[in-house]
């Protein structure tokens, strides 16, 4: 069998910074770190490497569904996430909303409001979403 390529995150290309609003959906590529606040989807697209993935400082906030292949999430996501590949919850984190991922990680502390579903393929797939609750 051959081993799964090891992800690296991407530089960070874009920066929503504390104190920032925007209203509206954000789509970009490659790495987007967000510390302010956003009100509406946020959606990777397919960066030239191939690779895109999100950042939610302790000060940050989605309010609307987020999209992306790796995210590491220590803010408040009122809305829908989708990690198709892997989700870091640090301590801080807070999911209002239903997890789908690929891989998944939980610091102690962190909360998911919602369900937990796992698109791995080689999990039964009839079996109901995982309710979390801190």
């Amino acid at each position: 069998m051959g081993k799964k390529k090891k992800f690296r995150f991407p530089p960070y290309d874009t920066l929503i910074g504390k104190g920032t609003q925007i209203e509206g959906n954000l789509r970009f590529v490659g790495g987007l770190h967000i510390d302010g606040h956003i009100l509406g989807n946020v959606i990777a697209g397919i960066a030239p490497t191939g690779e895109a993935a999100v950042t939610l400082s302790a000060t940050g906030v989605i309010q609307g569904n987020l999209e992306s292949p790796y995210v590491v999430l220590d803010g408040r996501v009122e809305g829908d996430v989708h990690a198709s590949e892997r989700a870091l919850l640090a301590a801080g984190a807070r999911i209002l909303g239903t997890l789908y991922y690929g891989a998944l990680t939980i610091d102690a502390g962190a909360q998911v409001q919602g369900g937990l579903v796992c698109l791995d393929q080689s999990v039964n797939a009839s079996a109901d979403p995982l309710t979390a609750d801190g």
